[in-house]
């Protein structure tokens, strides 16, 4: 290992840099394809072997909104539109504005019978200015009010480019009808208080235009294989994506220098790979909701659940004063291995948290283990020194899908640490005898999460079923991992080796689903976020409701089939182990 990083080096992520910071890498665009051209040279100059795809993804790719004060008075204002924002076309569309307060969804729950807002009223035909960015599940809360339009106000003096649909990847027919019902607006924090503050002193009146380009664009999608010497059928993903908002330098081209750095260095020494490296960068990100990773899992799925080892998601790594690894994503059964790669590549103690729904995560429902996300970031206190708000990338920079996001974003040193790191987890996970997953840690984090939804039903509902499932599958895990110790020394290719390898993959298969996904294999799961377990989830509610109303009874059913769906899948669990 010690060798492979010794050979990494800044001149050629600079020189892709340098290449990226002229071209807007927006999907379907002829700067996308120049940016891949420019990827395929190199890997043709070094002989590294790669396909390029051309799938066709639905894309909604936003351009000029137009937004203006009418009443009191008329005045423009600068707004964007988010990517599957309803298009109005040139059609003004508007009305009058209220002010719904970040919040305020969870405020009327817990008040169904009073009004909305007592200063404001109904919301029907109304148009909602409200907070933060337009994540799908306040799109869908605020589609339920009967409103014509809702604009967000943004924490700072930029506007980020967002996305708003809950799709994940290209529409089937259980999802295409999902798309958001509104036009949707976005503006920044100086607009959105003087708004508020006129919204406060009488009626207030805009009216507004989104447009976007949406449809089924050709996009090149790279696909490196690296084959590995001992079990090169069996590989590990690494994946991030081309395709930018605007330059995008920090999000994500140092991902795509990173890549082909990693790319070069692990094909120039592929004699020391046990096992393959295959290395994704996608288009349609941004504009696409992760439409580029998406069409690969149903493209490869077969394959994917048959050999990938685990996923690993490499954005927005390299960035300036992002010198933390405290805010690392991974899931449970990595979550040593991840410390350790880290430790052992850059001497940095690290924390990984349960990776979001975000980030080109498409294989959930395929079951493949996961780790890393966004990469390094600001610390803590610096971010607080800086008065930054968070953001979802560019190691917390906040020039994040913004226009700002150029050269100054960059520092190669961290840069150089990044890919260290990236380049240790790669080459101890593909040469190790054993996959490193410890699910004894996957399965104390499923009873730690039993228990928090037991608490929260109280005397409602029981999960001891569960509860028993998991401890006995704990039992038979700790048993198979000291019997798998002696197997340590061993070649990778020893019939034993192979098949508790086989065991772990069906771990992975198997545990990852029920923990991340609520639709069945090879589907996707909407882009909302799903918490732990998410069968049994809604145990969180069963006390507030009304003993024997109707919503208690529904969800007491659904905790029901719930929890048998739980445990079938950790008795089938169990029953691989032992086999």
């Amino acid at each position: 290992m010690k060798r492979l990083l010794e050979e990494i080096s800044m001149e050629t992520p600079k020189a892709i840099l340098e290449r990226f910071g002229s071209l807007v890498r927006e999907s379907g665009s002829e700067d996308e394809r120049i940016a891949a051209q420019f990827l395929s040279s190199l890997l043709d100059q070094w002989g590294v072997p790669y396909q390029v795809h051309h799938p066709n993804l639905f894309l909604s790719v936003p351009r000029p909104a137009k937004l203006k004060l009418v009443v009191p008075e008329e005045k423009e204002i600068r707004a964007k539109n988010p990517a599957f924002s309803v298009i109005t076309g040139d059609e003004w569309r508007g009305g009058e504005v209220v002010y719904v307060p970040t919040g305020f969804k969870k405020k009327w729950d817990n008040q169904k019978d009073a009004s909305f807002d007592p200063a404001t009223g109904s919301l029907n035909g109304k148009i909602v200015l409200t907070e933060g960015f337009p994540r799908p599940a306040r799109i869908r809360e605020l589609n339920e009010q009967g409103i014509i339009g809702a604009i967000f106000i943004h924490p700072g003096k930029n506007i980020h480019e967002s996305i708003c649909t809950p799709i994940w990847g290209a529409p089937d027919l259980d999802t295409y009808e999902n798309v958001p019902k509104l036009p949707v607006l976005m503006i920044n924090r100086p607009d959105g208080q003087e708004l508020i503050e006129r919204i406060a002193q009488g009626k207030v009146e805009v009216q507004f235009q989104t447009h976007l380009d949406q449809g089924w664009f050709p996009c090149p999608l790279l696909d490196i294989f690296i084959e590995g010497t001992e079990e090169p059928d069996k590989y590990v993903l690494l994946h991030g994506h081309m395709d930018s908002w605007h330059q995008g330098l920090g999000d994500n081209a140092t991902g795509n220098a990173a890549m082909i750095e990693m790319a070069r260095v692990f094909y120039q020494n592929r004699h020391l790979l046990k096992r393959s490296l295959r290395i994704a960068i996608w288009p349609g990100h941004s504009t696409g909701r992760y439409a580029g990773s998406t069409w690969f899992a149903d493209t490869f799925g077969l394959d994917l659940d048959e050999n990938c080892i685990a996923q690993v998601n490499c954005d927005s790594p390299g960035c300036r004063w992002a010198t933390s690894y405290h805010e690392m994503s991974w899931m449970s059964e990595v979550d040593s291995f991840c410390k350790t790669s880290i430790k052992e590549a850059i001497g940095e103690e690290s924390i990984g948290q349960r990776p979001p729904r975000a980030g080109d995560y498409s294989f959930h429902n395929i079951g493949l283990t996961a780790f890393y996300m966004l990469s390094s970031s600001i610390p803590d206190e610096v971010l607080q020194q800086k008065g930054y708000y968070p953001v979802g990338g560019c190691g917390s920079n906040i020039e994040w899908h913004t226009e700002e996001d150029l050269i100054h974003i960059i520092d190669y040193e961290i840069l150089q640490r990044d890919v260290q790191v990236y380049t240790a987890s790669l080459y101890r996970i593909v040469n190790a005898t054993l996959h490193p997953f410890q699910f004894v840690s996957t399965v104390d984090e499923f009873i730690r999460t039993i228990q928090s939804y037991q608490d929260a039903a109280g005397e409602h509902f029981s999960f001891e079923l569960a509860l028993g499932e998991a401890r006995e599958l704990r039992a038979a895990l700790v048993d198979f991992y000291e019997q798998s110790e002696k197997l340590q020394t061993r070649d990778i290719n020893d019939p034993e080796v192979k098949h508790a390898n086989q065991i772990l993959r069906g771990l992975s298969r198997t545990l990852v689903p029920i923990n991340f996904t609520r639709r069945g294999k090879f589907w996707h799961d909407p882009a909302i976020d799903i918490p732990p377990l998410p069968d049994i989830a809604p145990a969180t509610t069963l006390s507030q409701l009304e003993v024997g109303s109707h919503l208690y009874r529904v969800t007491w059913t659904h905790l029901m089939r719930g929890q048998n769906r739980l445990v079938w899948t950790l008795h089938q669990a169990k029953r691989s182990v032992l086999a």
